[in-house]
């Protein structure tokens, strides 16, 4: 988190980067740690807490300020798709063990798709920096050393230890994560795009088809999309991001025949 936050100040750009991530685990955060202002916390503890909250704040605060930096149109992911469902599942599990525990039930659900959105924009992006690369691998290895800690105390503490919700979560975001792992290490070039892999492209299938599911509920009822792209892009901005590129791909042309032309 301290590597992505430093990358996006000193280059001044949130490029690679996906807002969506940041959304969610601030999510993530905020739900889980609201014991910080009920219960005694250690200093520990404590500082650990607000350091996260602080940093993902950061980080968002910069999608802000560097706002022409950072493409929308890679940053696809259907958050709508992940609230919801994972919303109604947090509480159809912990209903009645009071605001708190649901809450923490919560983000236990949806901490584990929060990486889903950054994946999205790496596969999706035509070029992809570096240090967005290192930042998926630095939080995506720093969640799967929690399996470890997990073995360990399943080791030590036999039946008397289970925690399944972590545990289907956990296993969830190793999937995701090693499918990445796979997919860079075939990489040959440092830079550009980095493609999907089988998992990858399911992935992306599945983000196309929440969008135009989205996009034709919202317009049948509301006559108009979800703001800031809550509810992922749909065949209106499929169009849009296309012209994009066919203007961009002209202007290129253009000037490579007025290069050609001048070398001539």
């Amino acid at each position: 988190m301290v590597l992505g936050l430093v990358t996006v100040w000193t280059a001044r750009s949130v490029e690679g980067f996906s807002r969506k991530t940041q959304v969610l685990y601030q999510t993530v955060y905020i739900t889980r740690y609201l014991d910080v202002f009920t219960q005694p916390q250690g200093l520990y503890l404590t500082f650990f807490k607000v350091t996260f909250i602080a940093i993902t704040t950061a980080m968002l605060y910069a999608f802000s300020h560097f706002h022409t930096t950072y493409d929308a149109s890679t940053d696809s992911c259907n958050l709508v798709a992940i609230y919801l469902p994972t919303a109604l599942v947090a509480y159809v599990s912990s209903a009645g063990t009071g605001f708190r525990q649901e809450m923490w039930a919560y983000s236990e659900f949806l901490e584990p798709l929060a990486m889903v959105p950054q994946y999205i924009v790496c596969y999706r992006a035509p070029r992809v920096r570096p240090a967005a690369v290192f930042y998926v691998l630095a939080v995506g290895g720093y969640r799967a050393l929690y399996v470890c800690n997990w073995i360990y105390k399943r080791y030590k503490w036999h039946a008397a230890y289970h925690d399944y919700i972590s545990w289907f979560g956990g296993a969830l975001e190793c999937i995701l994560f090693f499918d990445f792992v796979v997919r860079i290490s075939q990489r040959k070039e440092v830079i550009g795009a980095i493609g999907a892999s089988p998992l990858g492209r399911i992935l992306l299938h599945i983000d196309n088809s929440a969008g135009r599911l989205s996009e034709k509920i919202e317009m049948n009822s509301i006559g108009r999309r979800l703001p800031f792209g809550l509810s992922g892009n749909g065949l209106a901005d499929d169009e849009k991001a296309r012209k994009q590129w066919d203007v961009s791909d002209r202007l290129v042309d253009e000037e490579s025949c007025q290069l050609l032309t001048m070398a001539a």
